[in-house]
């Protein structure tokens, strides 16, 4: 167990889902190569099936008695949507462009839906997602490899890259399914919790 224990609060009573920590987060950590369809942090419309699609019913974690449960491997197409991707070039050209993946299903694919009877109670609410950085991850206890690892000084879950092999243990062992599989390296990968910028004291 590590010593402290960093966490990231956001305030649900101000959440407006304007996605621009989403942005932030995609822009800094999340941008390139087999991480197009990645979203460490990404915010939600509740009730809703959530990213990826229906994550609450997918498994992992712990039950009551401490014994580590199988989850299920989210398909990065069908439980996660095919990343959409502009071509810039020929779009300059002022051409006719169509696309050539007609999506199905992606991040906020049922943003705004609410739930309830209309009108007395209607209801929906956001809430933004990122790795919990669980006191006793299911990620860490799933990697037969000890790929994952928590910072004792801070309590922030790893993945050293050195390590993995890309079994994806990990990833049915997450019960909030925060953890990813890189398919062009072939390795997975998690929110730091910007822990570069912790150790510079930002």
């Amino acid at each position: 167990m590590s010593k402290r224990q960093l966490a990231m609060v956001m305030d649900l009573n101000k959440c407006i889902g304007c996605q621009t920590c989403t942005v932030a987060c995609k822009t800094q950590w999340t941008n390139r190569n087999g991480r197009e369809y990645m979203y460490w942090n990404n915010v939600e419309t509740y009730p809703g099936t959530g990213y990826p699609k229906n994550w609450m019913e997918l498994g992992g974690g712990f039950d009551a008695s401490g014994d580590l449960q199988d989850g299920i491997i989210p398909n990065i197409e069908a439980d996660y949507g095919v990343p959409w991707d502009y071509n810039f070039e020929d779009l300059a050209k002022g051409q006719q462009l169509q696309p050539n993946i007609e999506p199905t299903w992606g991040p906020n694919w049922d943003e705004d839906q609410g739930d309830g009877d209309f009108p007395n109670d209607n209801y929906f609410f956001y809430i933004p997602r990122i790795c919990n950085h669980c006191t006793n991850p299911g990620c860490l206890s799933s990697c037969p490899r000890d790929a994952i690892f928590k910072r004792d000084q801070d309590g922030v879950v790893l993945v050293d890259l050195d390590r993995c092999q890309g079994y994806r243990y990990c990833i049915a062992g997450c019960p909030y399914k925060k953890i990813y599989f890189n398919p062009k390296i072939s390795k997975s990968e998690k929110c730091i919790l910007c822990f570069p910028r912790i150790e510079q004291g930002l």
